[in-house]
């Protein structure tokens, strides 16, 4: 009779646990959202200042040139977000075991349609910076977007 009640016990034990995770998880998933867009925002105001600096820029070019780059990470992480979605889905259908070939055409071509328009952004930028900008600042746009990636990535690693 003991090995039952123990098993009761521990079948109970086992519920409540997974009732208890079950009940935490959307506020697990909650708080990393919130942390997710202050680092974000902490990030593109450090973006800013090195922008700023790296480029010496006045507070009346700044506000010029701020919005451009704000609008061109913001199409940036936008279609990330959908390469992202359209990555899930063929993921999903994978997983699945379909094997439809229209399906996967489709969902590849938007993936590329997709990655092509990721590629074209730096050059939008340029063209729209480049009325604003000189060729020197110009220049040094092009190798702060190198750098701060690189030392991005970096802190990040560690």
């Amino acid at each position: 009779m003991r090995q039952t009640s123990c098993k009761a016990k521990l079948a109970v034990i086992t519920g409540i646990l997974i009732l208890t995770f079950m009940a935490a998880s959307p506020l697990a998933w909650a708080k990393p959202m919130q942390n997710r867009r202050r680092m974000m925002e902490k990030i593109e105001t450090i973006k800013m200042w090195k922008l700023m600096d790296a480029l010496g820029l006045d507070s009346k070019t700044a506000l010029k040139v701020f919005p451009i780059v704000k609008e061109t990470d913001r199409k940036r992480m936008h279609l990330r977000l959908k390469q992202r979605n359209v990555m899930e889905k063929i993921e999903s259908q994978l997983k699945r075991g379909k094997e439809e070939g229209k399906s996967l055409d489709t969902l590849a071509r938007q993936l590329f349609d997709l990655n092509d328009k990721i590629s074209q952004l730096p050059r939008e930028e340029y063209t729209k910076l480049k009325t604003v900008l000189t060729e020197t600042q110009l220049a040094r746009y092009l190798l702060f977007q190198k750098h701060f990636r690189k030392e991005l990535i970096h802190s990040w690693m560690r």
